[in-house]
C-alpha cells in the first residue's frame, strides 16, 4: 500500500511543486516530499564548483525521472553546458547505453532511474572499465541501504557482479538526497506513529519479502510516504474536531456551510477553507523528522545533502555527506564541509575533481623532430654565411674575387642570412595569437626582402652579361658596379613597397587565427583526457590572399625576366665571366623553388608540419643555392689559381678557337674590359668594376 501511495506522491505533485519553486503558489497544495526540482539546482552548484562543462544523463521513462531530466536540460541550456540524454524504456535493456559512441565521450554520468536499473548499469560499467578514476557516476541517494548488493531486494539478479565488484563500481560515486528523505538519526526514538525508525524499516523490509510484493522496488524514501499518510490522517482529524465544535476560525467570511467531512464537496468553499487551516496546523514527529508546513504548503527544510559512497576500513560501503545546498527563494548556496577537500573527496580520482570528458583545447606546435632538424640546418647555414663573409673580406683583392664584384656579394650574404634566419620562424610556432601574428609578419618581411636582395644581385649580374653579349658593339662601354647596385635597389624597393602596403591595410594585414589541426584532430593527452588540437595559422582573408598573390606574382615576373636573359646568354663561355653558368643554374633551380613555395603558401597552410617542412626546405635550398653556387666555385678557383694568372689568357684562348663572328664579338668584349683597365692603369683591377 505504501509503495503505490509513494508513487502518487512523487508523480502527481511534480509539476505543481516545480511551479512552487519558481514563484507560482497553489494555496490548497501540501507536500511532505520536497520537490525533485532541487536536484537540478544542486547539480548546477557542483558543476560550477568543480569546473565541469558536460554530463550524460540516463533517464527512466517515468514522470518522476523525466521531470528531473527536463529541469537539468533547462539549466544546462542556460549555462551553455553540454548534456547528453539517454532514455531507458521500461522493460527494455538499459545496457544499450554503452553501445553509443557518446558513452565514451562523457566521463560524468548521472543515473536518473530506480535502483534496479542503476544496478545493471554500474555492473556493466565495471566490466567496460568505465568506473573511477576515469569516470564519475552520480546516483540518487534516496536508494535504500545496500541496494547495490546482489542480495538486496532492489538489485537486479546478476551473478556476474559480486559484492566486491559492486563496491568497486559504486565507490567514489556521488549523489543528492533531500534532508527530509533521511530518517531520524536516533533510530530508537519513538515517533508520533508509535514506531521507532528501526521498527518501521524492519516492518517495511519484511513486508516486501511477501510474495505478493516481490515485484515492488525497495525505496529509501518510503519514510516520506509513511509520514505523508500520517499527515493526511492528522490533518483530517484536526478538521473533524473543528467541524464537531463548529469552529470556523479564519474562515468566518468564506461562504458555505460547516458540514461533516462525509458530506464534503468541492463547491463548499468554507469546508475547503477549514481543511486548509487544519493542514496548516499539522506539527508532529515523523519517521523523517518534524512534519510541519509553511505558508507555501511545503516542509520548512529546503536543504539538499551532497553525499558520496566511500569504502571503509573494513571494506564495507558508507555514504558520507561532503556538502549541502540550501535552497532559498532568491537563490541557493552550496557549502563544502570544512573537513572535506579534494584530497578526501577525490581519493579515487588523483586528488583532483574528475574529468568530465569535455575536450581540452590545445594549440598544437610543430613536430619536435622537424624543429630540431631545421634548426640545426639553419644554424649550419648561418655558419656558412659567416664563412662566405670572411672569405669575401679576406680575398676581395684577389682577381678571382675582385672580378665578381665583391660589394654585390655582401648583398647576397645579407639576403641569405635573412633566409636562413627565417627558417627558425617556420620551424617554430607559438601558442598565443599575438606572438604567432608577429611570427607571420616576420616571415613575410624576411622571406620577401631576403629573396629580393639575393635575386636582385643575380638579376643584375645576368643583365650585365646579357647587355655585353647581346648585339655587342666595338664602342659599347663597360657596366659599373653602381649601375648594378641601382638595379638591386629598385628590385628591393618595389618589393618593400608591396610588403609595406599589404601590412598597413587592415583587410590584408597578416594576423593569426585558430584553426582545427587536420594532421592531429583529436587525441588523448598525458592525463588521459580528450584533447582537440588546433593550430595558429596566418590569416587567409581575401585581402591577404590578393596581397600575397601580388607579392608572389612580382617575384614570378623577376624570375621570367631572369630566365629570358639566362636563355639568351646560355652559349657564353668566356672564363673571365666565371659565374655565368652558376648564375644560370641559380635562376633555373630558383624558379622551381618559387613554384614550390607558392603552392605551399596557398594550399598547405592548414597542415602546419607539412607547411613548415616544405617552406623550410625551400628557404634552406634557396639560401644555400645563392651562397653555394656563388662562393664555392670561387674558393675552388682561388685554390687552383691564387694569383688569377689564367683568367685573361683562358678567356683569349677561348675566343681564338671559336667561329669567326663569335671570336670578333668576344674579343671586343674582352677589349671593353681592358679599356676600362687602361683608364685606371691596371688591367686586372678594372675587371672588378665591369665583370661580375
Amino acid at each position: 500500500m505504501y509503495h503505490y501511495w509513494v508513487v502518487g506522491v512523487l508523480y502527481l505533485p511534480y509539476q505543481l511543486q516545480k511551479s512552487v519553486t519558481t514563484g507560482t503558489y497553489h494555496k490548497n497544495f501540501f507536500r511532505t516530499l520536497v520537490s525533485f526540482h532541487y536536484v537540478g539546482i544542486s547539480l548546477a552548484h557542483l558543476m560550477r564548483e568543480f569546473g565541469w562543462r558536460q554530463m550524460s544523463i540516463i533517464t527512466q521513462d517515468e514522470s518522476l525521472f523525466t521531470g528531473v531530466a527536463e529541469d537539468i536540460k533547462i539549466i544546462f541550456n542556460n549555462k551553455k553546458w553540454i548534456l547528453d540524454r539517454y532514455v531507458v524504456i521500461s522493460g527494455q535493456n538499459p545496457l544499450s547505453f554503452f553501445d553509443r559512441s557518446e558513452a565514451q565521450r562523457f566521463r560524468i554520468i548521472h543515473i536518473n532511474t530506480y535502483p534496479d536499473i542503476a544496478y545493471q548499469l554500474l555492473c556493466e560499467a565495471y566490466y567496460r572499465g568505465m568506473t573511477s578514476p576515469d569516470y564519475l557516476w552520480i546516483i540518487p541517494m534516496w536508494y535504500n541501504d545496500d541496494w547495490w548488493m546482489p542480495s538486496s531486494l532492489s538489485s537486479y539478479k546478476n551473478s556476474s557482479c559480486t559484492d566486491a565488484i559492486m563496491i568497486k563500481a559504486v565507490s567514489g560515486s556521488i549523489g543528492f538526497i533531500l534532508d527530509v528523505f533521511l530518517t531520524l538519526q536516533n533510530k530508537s526514538l519513538v515517533t508520533f506513529s508509535g514506531l521507532t525508525p528501526q521498527m518501521y524499516f524492519s516492518t517495511y523490509t519484511a513486508l516486501l519479502k511477501d510474495p505478493k510484493y516481490e515485484n515492488l522496488t525497495e525505496l529509501g524514501l518510503s519514510g516520506v510516504a509513511f509520514d505523508g499518510v500520517w499527515a493526511i490522517a492528522i490533518g483530517l482529524d484536526i478538521a473533524s474536531k473543528k467541524i464537531s465544535s463548529g469552529s470556523d476560525s479564519g474562515c468566518e467570511n468564506v461562504p458555505g456551510d460547516i458540514v461533516p467531512l462525509e458530506q464534503f464537496n468541492y463547491t463548499n468553499t468554507k469546508l475547503g477553507c477549514i481543511l486548509r487551516q487544519s493542514f496548516s496546523e499539522i506539527n508532529f514527529l515523523g519517521i523523517t523528522g518534524q512534519i510541519q508546513f509553511n505558508e507555501n504548503g511545503s516542509r520548512n527544510e529546503n536543504i539538499v545533502f551532497c553525499q558520496q559512497y566511500r569504502t571503509t576500513t573494513d571494506s564495507s560501503m558508507a555514504r558520507v555527506t561532503f556538502g549541502d545546498v540550501t535552497i532559498k527563494p532568491k537563490g541557493s548556496i552550496f557549502v563544502l564541509k570544512k573537513e572535506e577537500s579534494n584530497s578526501t573527496l577525490w581519493q579515487r580520482h588523483g586528488l583532483q575533481p574528475p574529468y568530465d570528458g569535455f575536450p581540452e583545447s590545445n594549440i598544437h606546435q610543430n613536430n619536435m623532430v622537424l624543429i630540431i632538424v631545421y634548426d640545426i640546418a639553419a644554424v649550419c647555414g648561418l655558419v656558412f654565411v659567416v664563412i662566405c663573409f670572411i672569405f669575401n673580406i679576406a680575398f676581395r683583392s684577389k682577381k678571382v674575387v675582385k672580378m665578381t664584384s665583391p660589394n654585390l656579394n655582401y648583398i647576397i650574404i645579407l639576403g641569405s642570412a635573412m633566409l636562413y634566419t627565417c627558417i627558425f620562424f617556420y620551424s617554430h610556432s607559438s601558442t598565443t595569437k599575438s606572438m604567432q601574428s608577429i611570427f607571420c609578419n616576420i616571415r613575410e618581411w624576411m622571406v620577401s626582402l631576403g629573396y629580393s636582395l639575393c635575386f636582385g644581385v643575380i638579376l643584375s649580374k645576368t643583365w650585365r652579361v646579357y647587355y655585353i653579349f647581346n648585339n655587342p658593339k666595338p664602342n659599347k662601354k663597360g657596366i659599373k658596379d653602381w649601375v648594378l647596385f641601382l638595379i638591386v635597389f629598385v628590385v628591393v624597393a618595389i618589393d618593400f613597397v608591396i610588403i609595406l602596403v599589404g601590412s598597413a591595410i587592415p583587410q590584408s594585414k597578416l594576423a593569426s587565427f585558430k584553426e582545427v589541426d587536420h594532421e592531429h584532430l583529436q587525441q588523448a593527452n598525458e592525463k588521459n583526457r580528450i584533447q582537440y588540437n588546433f593550430i595558429l595559422t596566418c590569416s587567409q582573408k581575401t585581402g591577404t590572399v590578393v596581397w600575397l598573390a601580388f607579392s608572389f606574382g612580382y617575384k614570378t615576373m623577376l624570375q621570367l625576366l631572369a630566365i629570358f636573359m639566362a636563355f639568351h646568354t646560355r652559349r657564353v663561355k668566356v672564363r673571365i665571366l666565371n659565374e655565368s653558368k652558376e648564375i644560370a643554374a641559380i635562376i633555373y633551380i630558383n624558379s622551381t623553388i618559387l613554384v614550390l613555395l607558392t603552392v605551399t603558401e596557398f594550399t598547405l597552410a592548414n597542415h602546419h608540419n607539412t607547411f613548415a617542412a616544405l617552406f623550410g626546405l625551400g628557404l634552406l635550398t634557396d639560401a644555400s643555392l645563392f651562397l653555394g653556387l656563388i662562393f664555392i666555385p670561387k674558393m675552388i678557383r682561388l685554390y687552383r689559381d691564387p694569383q688569377g694568372e689564367k683568367i685573361f689568357s683562358d678567356a683569349e684562348n677561348t675566343c681564338n678557337t671559336g667561329a669567326s663572328h663569335a671570336v670578333t664579338n668576344k674579343v671586343n668584349t674582352i677589349q671593353m674590359v681592358k679599356e676600362d683597365g687602361a683608364r685606371t692603369g691596371n688591367t686586372n683591377r678594372s675587371c672588378s668594376s665591369c665583370i661580375f
